[in-house]
């Protein structure tokens, strides 16, 4: 029996014209919200990491009456007295020599070590390869403080105490851990189909690594490196135990301005400013490589 359908009925079950036009603009109006919500938390977490380094740069030219201001000053006569200070210093000079010495051989070293371990653990069929790859993962959970005094013992016992070789070797075995792990997913993102033909051509499997690979994951490798020198550069508990004054490196100098009198801001602030610029120009002079490896190996061809 079929059921009749009244005019009432029709007109329930048939759509206005305006409702997909009202959908439409509520949906636009979320997404509106949305955009400003990401907008304004994206803002305010720039500049919650942009404030103290702001402060830390401002706060390098005021005198120490302005330094020590409550509520600190915004607005004050800047001065050079205390870069001149911390210019005419010549151990905080040799201080920074001695960090870029040591950074820069500690990144090589570990690269060195890091780039066959990881195309190893990558391309070789090793067994339990994934759980050696999330070992030294864990390893960069391992606080400095806890292998410090064996590492003293071990320099004072070898007579390295104080030089740049028990650094460059502890920041070594810190960082191969770290770059290991960092290295292993950009050379996961080269296929390793080109490494086959390759082979297939009379490659062997180094060369197939040194000619096809490596280039292909030089973004990344780069930026490996940039993080790599990075935290060897800040690295402080290792550097301020291990040495005392020949190979004294410079993050440990911010101890100096600690003083009986007091503490003297403005040459910290400027030794802490300083020390940020090596950093800055080595982010600087790889941006390129260091921005294409955020997205390397995103789209396989």
């Amino acid at each position: 029996m079929a059921t009749r359908v009244g005019p009432l009925t029709a007109r329930a079950s048939t759509p206005s014209p305006g409702s997909g036009a009202t959908t439409r603009r509520r949906r636009r109006r979320f997404h509106d919200r949305k955009g400003w919500l990401a907008t304004v938390l994206g803002l305010g977490i720039v500049i919650a990491f942009i404030a103290p380094f702001a402060y830390m740069v401002l706060s390098a030219f005021k005198t120490p009456r302005d330094n020590i201001a409550v509520p600190p000053k915004l607005l004050f006569e800047p001065t050079l007295m205390n870069f001149q200070e911390v210019i005419q210093n010549e151990a905080l000079i040799r201080f920074l020599g001695n960090s870029l010495i040591v950074a820069t051989a500690a990144t090589a070293v570990a690269l060195l070590f890091a780039v066959p371990a990881a195309y190893g653990l990558v391309r070789l069929r090793i067994r339990w390869r994934h759980g050696i790859a999330f070992l030294f993962l864990a390893l960069q959970l391992l606080p400095p403080i806890a292998v410090v005094f064996p590492y003293f013992d071990i320099a004072d016992s070898l007579g390295i105490y104080d030089t740049f070789l028990i650094l460059v070797v502890t920041y070594t075995l810190w960082n191969v851990a770290w770059g290991i792990w960092l290295i292993r997913g950009f050379i996961e993102a080269v296929p390793a189909d080109l490494e086959e033909c390759a082979m297939v051509d009379g490659a062997s499997r180094l060369g197939a690594m040194l000619r096809i690979t490596l280039p292909l994951a030089a973004p990344g490798l780069t930026a490996a490196a940039v993080l790599l020198f990075i935290g060897a550069w800040n690295e402080f508990t290792l550097a301020f135990f291990l040495t005392s004054r020949d190979a004294r490196t410079y993050p440990t100098s911010i101890g100096f301005f600690l003083t009986h009198s007091g503490v003297e801001w403005g040459p910290m602030f400027v030794t802490a400013f300083i020390g940020t610029i090596p950093i800055v120009v080595v982010a600087f002079l790889v941006r390129r490589y260091f921005i294409r490896s955020l997205s390397f190996g995103a789209v396989k061809g």
